[in-house]
């Protein structure tokens, strides 16, 4: 197997210096093979290897990462033998990165392995700046760029009094785009190189399944050598347009390009989980404040010397900013409790796993020599 050949699927260094010795030796032998994870469902994986042009492949998993959704999410690396006519996952590479939430009071994995992440929004009556707060402390807490598309600009005669608000976020990554404007898509192809992984996230109608059918410049279901066929992009007619993509479910798309999309479902509700971290870089401002206050243990509620207060009072602080840090704090310690008992039982599994390998592994050199 020519590990080269998974450069266009987002693979790197950091993936290859995971894999002990032997093996590799049995990558190079085709004996084992490597996967990018492009669909998870319910009790069904797809990857796509080392002759990805030519489409997915099903794996199978062992009964220890039963259920698949709490052990693998699309865009994982896992690496596969083949047995007879199937490919079963025997390695879970370490991601670097992760998107998670909380759903259902369960640990819920969204996708991995990112390079940024577009936060899609719109500038109407959708426009949400709390709900944008939220993602942003999801990315920062992954150590994601991220990076805030504002879309619909065409409809509104005021873009800048939404660009101020997003401004106000201090988000490097600040973009705009109108899907009746092809050249407002100019701005975004810094970011579109290939084997680059982006995962778009937003609620339902800001326009994330029409941003990447703009991005796809067609879109073809035969395979071919100059087209990739991957799932849920139907085959566009001319005529009528019709049969775009659309999201129902989290999944790995590439463009003509060799750019990787992460599309996710309209999110409903956004429950953040262990983002501690990225709740503080989004509100480094009120962060900045509480570390001028006169007293280290201040609660910012009646004591003097309060720089949260005086801010509040001076309107250098808002009230909803301030209102929605403290939410954010509290919702995310509540749901590292509700989450704890389950979490933890999943990492154990996780780890128990990861040892029988080791031992299997172990024990076939032991056995070849």
């Amino acid at each position: 197997m020519n590990i080269s050949t998974l450069q266009p699927l987002g693979w790197s260094h950091f993936f290859l210096q995971q894999i002990d010795t032997d093996t590799f030796e049995k990558l190079q032998s085709n004996e084992l093979e490597i996967f990018r994870i492009s669909a998870v469902h319910r009790s069904v994986i797809k990857g796509l290897g080392s002759t990805w042009s030519e489409g997915e492949v099903e794996l199978l998993c062992p009964d220890s990462f039963h259920p698949v959704s709490e052990h693998f999410c699309v865009g994982d690396w896992v690496i596969a033998q083949r047995t007879h006519e199937h490919l079963r996952i025997v390695q879970v590479l370490d991601a670097k990165n992760q998107l998670e939430r909380l759903s259902n009071q369960k640990r819920q994995l969204m996708a991995a392995n990112l390079d940024y992440l577009f936060i899609v929004t719109s500038a109407n009556s959708d426009f949400n700046l709390k709900r944008l707060e939220r993602y942003l402390a999801m990315a920062y807490e992954s150590h994601i760029e991220p990076v805030i598309v504002l879309n619909k600009i065409d409809l509104t005669d005021d873009v800048d009094s939404f660009l101020d608000q997003v401004r106000a976020l201090k988000v490097s990554e600040v973009m705009t785009i109108s899907m009746l404007k092809p050249d407002s898509f100019l701005s975004l192809t810094h970011f579109l190189q290939v084997g680059t992984t982006i995962a778009m996230v937003g609620s339902s109608g800001v326009g994330k399944s029409s941003l990447i059918n703009a991005l796809f410049t067609h879109v073809r279901t035969e395979k071919s050598s100059d087209s990739v066929n991957l799932q849920a992009i139907g085959e566009i007619r001319e005529d009528d347009d019709k049969g775009k993509h659309t999201t129902t479910s989290r999944q790995l798309l590439i463009n003509e390009q060799g750019v990787l999309f992460i599309d996710t479902p309209g999110i409903r509700e956004l429950q953040l989980l262990n983002a501690q971290e990225g709740i503080e870089q989004t509100f480094g401002d009120i962060v900045n404040f509480a570390q001028q206050c006169k007293f280290t243990n201040c609660t910012h509620q009646t004591e003097p010397g309060c720089q949260i207060l005086a801010a509040l009072e001076s309107g250098s602080l808002t009230q909803s900013h301030w209102d929605n840090y403290q939410k954010l704090l509290k919702e995310n310690a509540f749901n590292a409790r509700t989450a704890q008992g389950s979490y933890a039982q999943k990492q154990h599994m996780k780890t128990f796993s990861k040892m029988v390998n080791r031992e299997q592994t172990r024990h076939r050199q032991d056995k070849g020599k």
